[in-house]
């Protein structure tokens, strides 16, 4: 955690506090003093001192009881801090804001007609501000309502970007005096001289179409006053690298916080360009307010060991044909992500991370909370189910499959995915919401990325058993080598069929079982046992019948050898890589429709156990 100094000086004597944060890229212009002549996107060079901030604020002919919201926003548009200031009467109003990280950031204030950022909003003015600077690295902001306009120009003054990528642009409204003027909000707008080249929004986000040339102009109704810039648009190359990892991270859920920590993770271990993370990232703030940012988007991750998001923003604003956000609990659009990834940024080798809750094979019920079918978009209460993997995954086979999800580990998952990937990496138990400490998971791939697949994944297994915060936690994770698992599921079929003959000598045993193997995130629905566990204590009870403990213990031979790496903490003592739904009869019914749609049902025994077990 940060702690900022900031001082707060008005004369109106009133207080409030405005945090510090990170940011992206930008310019410092007009009215804002300080920095250098970066635009957003662009890292300060190492060593820059942290940053001062001195806004001033004429209130002009606004009410007495005027206020404003004050952001600062990082290159992406997403806000860092949010605080307000009560114009209480007074003519301006000052903040000092000490301690800022350097980086280059929009300035964005809102004026209100009352207290508090209530009432009518009477005006919005933006500016970009670098605090890229040396010595004091002081940065000064004046912005006024009810001047004189004298211009209106855009930041930056021009552009150069490849195809398809997108950078964000900010109109400003200059006052006489050198102060930014509040405008009305809608005021501003901006046009693309060649759509064939680069589009822009009405929020100011330039997209690279073709290569080419275009003028960007922005224009303030009220004036009217226009501005332009120039934009080259060059074309996309694209390289192959050893390594691409595809991270889809659907955070339109309360996961949304532990998104940001990722990607900020990946940034540390992308200095090396051989091994590139590419991410497909939703949040939403209709659903979770304090969200970063609203909306589908993709990544190519960039170096960065500060606490700021400092990607490449490639794609921003995803939309279906109805305009409206990429549903993310959509197997086609999983599938459109990997087939867009593997074009533009092809490799020898892929990685596919599946970021979100989990909830084993099975869809999840209401009842179940927090934990949930994998890729749960709450925007529109929709997810992807097991058995929808080969629609998701379409023709493609990886090199690793990793869950970043809860409860994925199980036979039945990975059973599914078999011919989509060469290794199946994830958890039986529920992580932490942290997931992944991508940096400590992806180094090994970063300083080796020629080494074997296997022991590349090694990596995952070692970050999530070796990470501090995690000591305390349920802690499981384990690679699968799928070309194994057709041997597992002869072992499982038989155990199966001795189970099934030997049911009426099982009455007590099966449910003692159930009861003390090692069970994950249990509950009335949830039967979900490390399948290892369940044989070695088989094996153990003296009336087990013989056939059942000689399928038992071919299982466990046949879950060791697929089980190339595996990890846990003496949180989960009794995890050993895999588990399997261990259900009785009397819940099966009413979960074997979804249960049967599974390959491992057709191709096991499996499920005529649960539907006799007692």
């Amino acid at each position: 955690m940060r702690v900022c100094g900031w001082i707060i000086a008005a004369t109106a004597l009133t207080t409030f506090l405005f945090g510090c944060g990170g940011g992206g890229g930008g310019v410092t212009t007009g009215g804002a003093t300080g920095g250098g002549t970066r635009q957003l996107g662009d890292i300060c060079p190492a060593g820059t001192p942290a940053g001062t901030l001195n806004y001033r604020t004429t209130w002009g002919s606004s009410p007495s009881v005027a206020s404003q919201v004050v952001q600062l926003l990082d290159a992406n548009g997403q806000v860092i801090r949010t605080e307000s200031l009560d114009r209480a009467s007074q003519s301006t109003g000052q903040i000092i804001a000490s301690s800022l990280t350097p980086g280059v950031y929009e300035l964005r204030a809102r004026l209100f007609a009352a207290a508090g950022g209530t009432g009518t909003e009477l005006g919005t003015t933006s500016q970009v501000l670098d605090f890229c600077g040396t010595g004091s690295n002081t940065v000064n902001a004046n912005t006024s309502f009810g001047t004189s306009a004298q211009s209106v120009r855009i930041n930056p003054t021009s552009l150069t970007l490849k195809e398809q990528a997108v950078r964000r642009i900010v109109s400003t409204v200059w006052a006489a005096d050198g102060s930014a003027r509040f405008v009305t909000p809608g005021s501003i707008s901006f046009t693309s001289s060649a759509t064939g080249t680069a589009t822009v929004s009405a929020a100011g986000v330039v997209t690279g179409v073709n290569a080419g040339t275009a003028n960007i102009t922005t224009t303030w109704a009220e004036g009217p006053l226009s501005g332009s810039m120039g934009v080259t648009v060059e074309d996309l190359v694209i390289t192959r690298t050893k390594w691409t990892v595809l991270v889809y991270i659907n955070a339109a859920n309360d996961l949304f916080q532990a998104s940001d920590l990722n990607v900020n993770q990946m940034e540390r271990v992308a200095n090396n360009p051989d091994v590139r993370f590419v991410v497909q990232w939703k949040q939403s703030r209709d659903q979770f307010p304090s969200s970063s940012f609203d909306g589908v988007r993709r990544y190519l991750v960039k170096y960065d060991t500060t606490g700021n998001i400092a990607s490449e923003l490639v794609q921003n604003n995803m939309v279906n044909g109805l305009g409206q956000p990429l549903d993310m609990g959509d197997p086609q659009t999983l599938n459109d992500f990997i087939t867009w990834g593997k074009a533009n940024y092809p490799a020898d080798r892929y990685c596919l991370v599946v970021w979100n809750h989990g909830n084993g094979w099975k869809r999840s019920n209401l009842e179940e909370g927090g934990t949930r079918g994998f890729s749960y978009d709450d925007e529109y209460g929709t997810s992807i189910q097991t058995w929808e993997i080969d629609e998701a995954l379409g023709s493609n086979v990886f090199d690793i499959l990793a869950w970043d999800a809860s409860l994925m580990q199980m036979v039945e998952v990975a059973y599914e995915a078999r011919n989509r990937a060469r290794y199946v990496v994830g958890s039986e138990e529920s992580p932490p919401a942290d997931g992944y400490p991508y940096d400590a998971v992806f180094d090994g791939f970063r300083d080796n990325p020629d080494a074997p697949t296997a022991d590349l994944t090694l990596g995952f297994v070692e970050a999530m058993v070796n990470h501090p915060p995690y000591a305390t936690r349920k802690i499981t994770q384990s690679v699968i080598d799928t070309s194994r698992l057709p041997a597992l599921a002869t072992a499982v079929d038989i155990l199966a069929a001795n189970l099934i003959a030997q049911e009426a000598n099982l009455q007590t045993i099966a449910p003692l079982i159930r009861a003390n193997a090692q069970a994950y995130s249990p509950n009335s629905t949830r039967v979900y046992r490390d399948l290892i566990d369940i044989c070695t204590r088989l094996n153990a009870e003296a009336g087990t019948p013989a056939p059942v403990k000689a399928a038992a213990t071919n299982v466990i031979t046949a879950a060791n050898n697929a089980i190339i790496h595996e990890g846990h903490n003496n949180q989960s003592a009794g995890s050993r890589g895999v588990s399997i739904d261990f259900m009785g009869k009397d819940l099966y019914p009413s979960l074997r429709p979804d249960y049967e749609r599974l390959k491992w049902a057709a191709d096991t025994r499996w499920n005529e156990w649960l539907a006799v077990a007692p």
